[in-house]
């Protein structure tokens, strides 16, 4: 009897420890949402600047994601992102020549015609990734310390399949 009333304690305590342990741990999804573009984002990011563009901050690593949005031109409308792209990375590094190519590559399987772009300089490595649905641009930058870089990337990576880019209407 006693054994079986001790099996009891053990089970009650060891269920209240795991909801109370997935209770401390839980993550909260937040969602980013303008006139051209929506994501979602757990609760270890926080937002530092949400005026036409968005910069998140991660909470421990002190990473950012920055993600904006440029507006092309009507007549860019019907312009694939690869004819495009040489002529966007290369404004992106005229601004940040300090840093290096690492890898490149197209992403035909996304959602939207879209490229990555990896470059590292000094102990800090950066990856941009650039989005095109019609007229608009958005242009993905995160950057990590090189030993937290592969770190949030999940976290990262789980924010970008979560965007979603309004437009209007198209015209043809």
């Amino acid at each position: 009897m006693k054994k079986n009333k001790w099996l009891l304690i053990i089970i009650v305590v060891s269920i209240i420890l795991t909801f109370g342990l997935s209770y401390a741990f839980r993550v909260t999804l937040n969602s980013y949402t303008d006139n051209n573009f929506k994501v979602e984002y757990d609760s270890t990011w926080k937002v530092v600047n949400d005026t036409n563009e968005l910069k998140l901050k991660h909470k421990k690593t002190n990473s950012i994601l920055h993600i904006q949005c440029k507006e092309l031109d009507k007549t860019y409308m019907d312009i694939s992102l690869n004819d495009l792209i040489v002529d966007v990375i290369d404004s992106i590094e005229k601004q940040n020549i300090d840093y290096k190519l690492i890898n490149r590559m197209s992403n035909p399987t996304d959602m939207y015609e879209s490229f990555s772009y990896l470059y590292e300089k000094d102990m800090k490595q950066a990856l941009v990734n650039i989005y095109k649905k019609d007229n608009k641009l958005i242009v993905v930058y995160y950057e990590a310390d090189s030993e937290c870089y592969d770190i949030v990337l999940d976290s990262v990576d789980s924010i970008l399949r979560t965007l979603k880019i309004y437009t209007g209407e198209k015209v043809n």
